[in-house]
């Protein structure tokens, strides 16, 4: 429009209409974009936002910020249980130790959830591949779980058990989210259990690869004591605290050249404290003790001394073992001592009434059919051992120092088939008595060892190969993980 003619009036007020018509369409902007993120907000907090857009995606297949979020929290529980983490200061205000350009805890375990998510895709898809489903048993542990979840959610106050698995599991989760999770869960774990299981080597195979890696193998089995070298209060330099722990040291390996009866004797008559037992790789105790001892000295009776930074080591070597002796195979049913006052001891009257509760439960076998069989369902009835009871109480291949040592010197004594014990054990964790069915002997323990080290690289071998080509790509809503 020429507004060249026109009187001043007229132009004045076009040139208002103007300036008006660009300031409403700057509102109309305004508030369109007020209304996204509004929008934007609803959403975060919507089910569509946690459930129906993809944060990850892996070789094609999508996980939702729920499915990633229980990952999250799946690594995270597990890494709780160390008691590394400040549970008062929020993960993404935590430097994490593991991440050498100082990450925080936050970002660790978004990307452990990435890289679970990458493997169980990989495994799930080989899984459908070879026809995996989940087992009976499988299912029962899913709806346990399950159960127990609402369970829980009663009893701490929550709405619902969907109120309660978005609590422990992240923003979208749900039964029907944290069923699907660990559907997935229990079908990968089923395939690599049974990938495992697939592999078998020859008796030649197993002995060959025991002898290329002997000294990996065998094992020491010896006593040892570590004196300190520590100044503290004590008034002494660094130098002279490492006298006195020589002189500690020497005097309980001078003692230990009389045998290792003296040599135990020694540690408790110089520090109070018992000579500590164990077993290591040939390799491994070479290794350790460099410079102080050789392959030849691997014989019982041997002594040394063993000078570190911190301290001094007396050693006592009990013997090498070649693993050449059978392994046993038993069955056993376990009442546990109530330890009523959990001092860590056992008065005569709780070993007792363990000890007349296991005496009852061998007069009902005795008095019925007196087979494996019926043995194995008395276990599976009454024996306080969660780890074996479903199976019967079955222990299969038994190893040298596997079980408390009563335990143990029953399974390597001669027996037949069907022999019968109880036995007093006490471990860390508890006591209690044993009844024990003797089954019989397995294949020598160098197969064993041979055939785990085997299987081990097999299955490493065939799970990288699984995980080639499978990679992820992060979706727009990543960001959002635990916020």
């Amino acid at each position: 429009m020429d507004t060249s003619k026109m009187n001043p009036r007229e132009k004045a007020r076009l040139e208002e209409e103007k300036k008006n018509r660009k300031t409403r369409r700057q509102y109309v902007i305004i508030g369109v974009i007020v209304v996204l993120l509004a929008a934007l907000v609803i959403t975060v907090n919507s089910s569509l936002f946690t459930r129906g857009f993809a944060a990850l995606r892996v070789n094609g297949t999508k996980y939702t910020l729920a499915d990633v979020n229980f990952e999250y929290q799946e690594a995270y529980m597990q890494m709780a249980n160390y008691g590394i983490l400040d549970t008062s200061v929020p993960l993404d205000e935590q430097a994490c130790p593991f991440d050498p350009e100082g990450g925080t805890w936050h970002d660790y375990f978004k990307s452990a959830a990435e890289e679970n998510l990458v493997q169980k895709t990989a495994f799930a898809d080989a899984a459908a591949q070879a026809g995996t489903a989940l087992t009976q048993e499988d299912q029962e542990q899913l709806e346990s779980a399950l159960s127990n979840y609402s369970l829980y959610a009663a009893y701490q106050g929550y709405p619902s058990a969907d109120a309660y698995l978005t609590a422990m599991f992240g923003a979208g989760n749900n039964e029907k989210t944290v069923r699907r999770s660990m559907e997935r869960e229990l079908l990968v774990n089923r395939f690599l259990t049974d990938l495992s299981k697939s592999f078998t080597f020859t008796d030649a195979e197993k002995d060959a690869y025991y002898e290329e890696h002997t000294a990996e193998l065998n094992t020491v089995n010896y006593l040892y004591y570590m004196a300190a070298a520590e100044a503290g209060d004590t008034g002494m330099s660094d130098e002279e605290a490492m006298d006195a722990a020589r002189e500690t040291a020497g005097a309980i390996a001078a003692a230990g050249a009389d045998g290792e009866e003296p040599f135990r004797t020694a540690v408790t008559e110089q520090t109070d404290a018992e000579a500590v037992a164990t077993s290591v790789s040939e390799s491994g105790f070479l290794s350790r003790f460099e410079g102080d001892v050789t392959a030849e000295d691997l014989v019982p009776g041997t002594v040394f001394t063993h000078e570190t930074d911190t301290g001094v080591y007396a050693v006592y070597v009990q013997g090498l073992e070649d693993n050449r002796y059978n392994t046993v195979s038993v069955r056993h049913i376990l009442v546990k001592a109530e330890d009523a006052d959990e001092d860590g001891t056992y008065s005569e009257e709780e070993r007792q009434a363990a000890h007349d509760a296991i005496l009852a439960i061998q007069d009902e076998w005795e008095v019925g059919e007196r087979t494996e069989e019926s043995f194995a369902a008395l276990a599976a009835e009454k024996s306080e051992d969660t780890g074996s009871a479903e199976t019967g109480g079955l222990y299969e291949d038994i190893y040298k120092g596997q079980m408390v040592s009563e335990f143990d010197a029953f399974c390597f004594e001669p027996h037949e088939h069907g022999d019968t014990a109880v036995v007093w054990g006490e471990s860390t964790s508890y006591a209690g008595y044993h009844l024990i069915y003797y089954v019989g002997e397995g294949g020598p323990y160098r197969q064993v060892l041979a055939d785990n080290a085997l299987r081990s690289d097999a299955y490493n071998a065939a799970v990288e190969e699984l995980l080639d080509g499978y990679s992820a790509q992060r979706g727009l809503v990543w960001r959002y993980v635990m916020k």
